[in-house]
C-alpha cells in the first residue's frame, strides 16, 4: 500500500476516535522546512497538499516548542489563526489540539467545530497516534532505503558489463549517464573534462542540455570558475541538497554560463596521474535529499568512469609516442615498437 494510501487511513481514523472535523500531518519537506502531507476533512477549506507549514500558527507553535496543545474555546476575536484553512472555514473551529512526533519529524493536529471537544487525556491518545505514525513512517523509510540498495547495486552490475557491450566512448558515456541518472532520481548528468594544456575544460557528455540557449558543447569554461571549476582546483567532491541554503545554481559553470536552475547539485573529481582529468555532474532542479548510499553508489559510478578515461588517456599518449617514433625512423625500418592493444 502506497505511503500517503497509509497516513489517509490513519487520520480517519483519528478524526473518527476524536469526532474531530479537521486532521491535518505536517512533515519535513525539503523546500518549506515543513509542508502540509496530508489531511482528512469533513469540509472542503483545507489548504492544498504542499502548502509551507506557518510558523505563527497554532499548528507551527506545536510544532517549534515540542510540546503537545490544546485549546477548547477559540471564541474569542483576533485568536492565533490554525494554519492550514483557507478563510472561510477557520472563524468556525471551535476547539483545537495538536503534538509534535517524535525525532523532529512533524506534527499532527485536529480541530472541532464543538467547544470543549478534547481533554488531556485525548491529548495523550493523541500523543500515541503521532507515534504510530513516527514508527510507520520510519519502517517506510527502511524499506525504500534497502530497495535504493538494491536498484544501486544492480545499476553498478549493467555499468560494469557497458563497456564489452558499448566499446565506442560516445555511446558508452551516454548510455552510463541515462543510467546514473535512473538510479539516481535526479533530472540531469553531465560529464566535463579537462583540455591537454590544462587551462579550461569543456562537457563532453550531457543527458539533457544544462545552458539555456548555447551548445554546451561548444565552450570552453575557464578552469576556477563555478562550482565545476573549483572541483577541478581542490580535487573535492561538493554535494549541495535539501540542508544546503542561499546556494547559486548559477555558479555551477561559472557566472557567465546561463544554466538552468538546479537546487540539488553533486560534482565528483576524475583524478589520475594526480589531477583532475573530468568531473561527473548530476543536478536537479528540486532539492533532494543526498544519503550516504547515494553518495556511495555515485562514488563507485565516478571510479569506474575515471578507468576509462584513464584507458583512453594512455593509449592517446601511445598513439601520440607511435607516430612520434615513425616520423623519426626511416619507412624502410618502419617498425611498430609499442602495443596499445
Amino acid at each position: 500500500m502506497p505511503r500517503n494510501e497509509i497516513l489517509i487511513n490513519i487520520l480517519s481514523i483519528v478524526c473518527n476516535v476524536f469526532e474531530a472535523h479537521t486532521v491535518v500531518l505536517y512533515l519535513p519537506d525539503g523546500q518549506h522546512g515543513y509542508g502540509l502531507s496530508t489531511f482528512f476533512s469533513l469540509g472542503d477549506d483545507v489548504n492544498p497538499i504542499g502548502s509551507p507549514l506557518q510558523i505563527k500558527s497554532l499548528s507551527g507553535i506545536v510544532l517549534n516548542k515540542k510540546e503537545p496543545l490544546f485549546i477548547n474555546n477559540m471564541d474569542k476575536k483576533g485568536a492565533t489563526p490554525l494554519g492550514y484553512y483557507g478563510t472561510k472555514e477557520d472563524g468556525k473551529i471551535k476547539a483545537f489540539m495538536g503534538t509534535p512526533l517524535d525525532n523532529a519529524l512533524g506534527v499532527i493536529c485536529l480541530d472541532s467545530k464543538r467547544t470543549y471537544s478534547f481533554s488531556t487525556k485525548d491529548l495523550k491518545i493523541l500523543s500515541q497516534f503521532g507515534k504510530m505514525i513516527t514508527s510507520i513512517l520510519t519502517c517506510i523509510s527502511s524499506a525504500d532505503a534497502e530497495g535504493k540498495k538494491n536498484e544501486y547495486f544492480l545499476t553498478l552490475k549493467l555499468l560494469h558489463d557497458l563497456r564489452k557491450r558499448q566499446p565506442k566512448w560516445d555511446a558508452f558515456l551516454s548510455n552510463l549517464l541515462d543510467m546514473t541518472v535512473a538510479a539516481s532520481n535526479y533530472s540531469h548528468a553531465f560529464l566535463t573534462v579537462i583540455d591537454q594544456r590544462g587551462t579550461s575544460f569543456y562537457v563532453e557528455g550531457e543527458n539533457k542540455p544544462i545552458l539555456h540557449k548555447e551548445d554546451s558543447k561548444s565552450i570552453a569554461f575557464p578552469v576556477g570558475s563555478g562550482l565545476v571549476g573549483w572541483v577541478y582546483k581542490n580535487q573535492e567532491s561538493i554535494f549541495i541538497d535539501e540542508n544546503s541554503q542561499g546556494q547559486a545554481s548559477s555558479r555551477l559553470l561559472g557566472a557567465s554560463a546561463a544554466t538552468k536552475e538546479f537546487l540539488s547539485v553533486i560534482c565528483l573529481p576524475l583524478v589520475f596521474q594526480k589531477k583532475t582529468r573530468g568531473v561527473l555532474v548530476l543536478a536537479n532542479k528540486n532539492p533532494l535529499k543526498i544519503s550516504e548510499d547515494l553518495k556511495d553508489f555515485l562514488f563507485m559510478v565516478s571510479e569506474y568512469l575515471t578507468q576509462f578515461l584513464e584507458n583512453l588517456f594512455l593509449k592517446s599518449k601511445l598513439a601520440e609516442a607511435r607516430t612520434a617514433l615513425q616520423k623519426v625512423t626511416p619507412a624502410k625500418n618502419n617498425a611498430i615498437l609499442i602495443n596499445d592493444n
